[in-house]
């Protein structure tokens, strides 16, 4: 629930500290100085936060610094944390930042840069090892301007689960990760195959609701584009918006066509409505993200489905182009924190080698090759091992792109997306709606004042910009 006092304590947080290993490294002598501190952390209300937060008790015992968490549904968090963030009250001293709104928060001065902290020997251990952290996780999560502002918790591709007995029973075969057999044509027949709600099964559920446009459809956006169009699915190389195409028509009509698995009142679904219907036992295939898959699937709280399913990456479109999606949540240190030192103390800690590596026992997600060449994490989530080159070499940080318009973006898409899904327009008046509508947002934003030499660069266009060793940014 919204603002609701995690109790960290619990039995089980207080069973793993008596039979865990020794803490991550020792308090140093500058940071006993933090003993009797007291932080504040706002976080959504996702699995793969509390993977990591249960070790809190721990991170107490060592350092003598109190930490408090707030939690907030994940469709409210980005509102919650503005709002604090715009009061510059110091409430809370660490936000959660989720990837698409790094960008609005660090070029509104809400996050304190954090390298001055990493290469701080007295506040960050030599074995902290920040270029052990994937270059395009570190600087796809938490770099802004050339800057560091964040430490992710956990980086992923999103994609699609499916029922393994249920497609035997219905002869179908569900294909590997990345496959190119795989496509939208194919995942579509599948779902056909087995779609029989008069037996309590749909094909897909799918995520509709207005807010997760930004989230769930873009995937086909993607993948709906051809080779040549990559790289313009919002916006051309003069930031002139170009998403009113034929191809995005396209791909809002594939994804508004797996309406024909749902129930009539599915037009506000989101991630909860459709997970809980796959949980038990309703649906054949849902969208998933990397860091969910333990915490939603796996992890032993639903025996229906437990070990029943293959989790995939999204379909490749119609041209072969497979979505490079990428996701992340990090803790960044706030602006107006008056305990900052203390903090980084936390978070380093936190997104430690060996914590890290624990923590993917319950759910939490790499960020670090280390993690990914962990037995822990072979054993506990297998499905990780094969997205670790994807990691490497093909996802695209800007897959949402980087600017401080982004939530306006997301929005629009959603508002006019939702309007096909309950037949009010049709996908060809959305695309021009949407046209209008971010064209406005980004003309307000001052990227069509003549003359303007200083527009941001279009760092998707040359990914190699993601590619650098951790260290070097600013």
């Amino acid at each position: 629930m919204p603002g609701r006092r995690i109790q960290l304590l619990a039995t089980v947080a207080a069973t793993m500290i008596m039979g865990a290993a020794l803490p991550a490294y020792a308090q140093t002598e500058y940071q006993k100085q933090f003993d009797g501190t007291e932080i504040n952390i706002l976080t959504p209300a996702m699995p793969q936060f509390a993977a990591i937060l249960q070790f809190l008790p721990e991170f107490e015992e060592t350092y003598g610094i109190k930490v408090n968490v707030d939690e907030v549904a994940f469709d409210q968090y980005r509102q919650r944390s503005l709002v604090e963030m715009q009061q510059g009250t110091g409430r809370y001293d660490v936000f959660a930042v989720d990837v698409m709104w790094l960008a609005e928060y660090a070029a509104a001065g809400f996050l304190d840069p954090l390298m001055q902290y990493v290469k701080n020997a007295d506040l960050t251990p030599a074995d902290y090892d920040i270029d052990d952290f994937l270059p395009r996780v570190i600087s796809g999560t938490g770099v802004y301007n050339e800057t560091l502002y964040t430490i992710p918790i956990g980086a992923g591709p999103v994609g699609t689960t499916f029922r393994t007995d249920v497609a035997e029973e219905a002869g179908v075969t569900i294909p590997k990760r990345f496959s190119p057999e795989f496509t939208t044509d194919y995942m579509m027949d599948m779902a056909k195959k087995v779609h029989n709600p008069e037996k309590g099964m749909i094909g897909f559920a799918n995520m509709p609701g207005r807010w997760f446009w930004g989230v769930t459809y873009l995937p086909y956006l993607y993948a709906f584009q051809t080779p040549e169009t990559k790289g313009n699915e919002y916006v051309g190389e003069n930031w002139e918006i170009t998403i009113n195409n034929p191809h995005t028509i396209d791909s809002i009509d594939y994804f508004v066509s797996t309406r024909d698995f749902m129930p009539a009142d599915s037009a506000n679904w989101g991630i909860d409505e459709a997970t809980q219907l796959y949980q038990s036992g309703g649906a054949f295939g849902l969208w998933n993200y990397q860091d969910f898959i333990f915490g939603f699937f796996e992890d032993g709280k639903n025996p229906g489905i437990q070990g029943k399913s293959a989790h995939v990456h999204t379909p490749a479109g119609p041209h072969g182009v497979i979505d490079p999606w990428f996701g992340a949540w990090s803790l960044g240190i706030s602006a107006d924190s008056a305990n900052k030192e203390a903090v980084w103390t936390f978070i380093q800690w936190i997104t430690s080698k060996a914590i890290q590596e624990r923590a993917t026992e319950f759910g939490a997600g790499p960020s670090r090759h280390s993690t990914y060449r962990s037995e822990t994490l072979a054993k506990f989530q297998p499905w990780w091992i094969d997205v670790y080159d994807f990691m490497l070499k093909d996802t695209n940080p800007d897959e949402r792109i980087r600017v401080p318009e982004w939530a306006e973006i997301s929005d629009i898409m959603g508002e006019e997306g939702n309007r096909v899904w309950i037949g009010e327009i049709d996908s060809t008046t959305a695309a021009a709606n949407m046209e209008e509508r971010m064209t406005a947002v980004m003309r307000r934003g001052g990227y069509y004042i003549p003359g303007r030499d200083d527009l941001p660069p279009q760092h998707w266009r040359d990914l190699t910009y993601y590619d650098r060793l951790p260290s070097a940014w600013q």
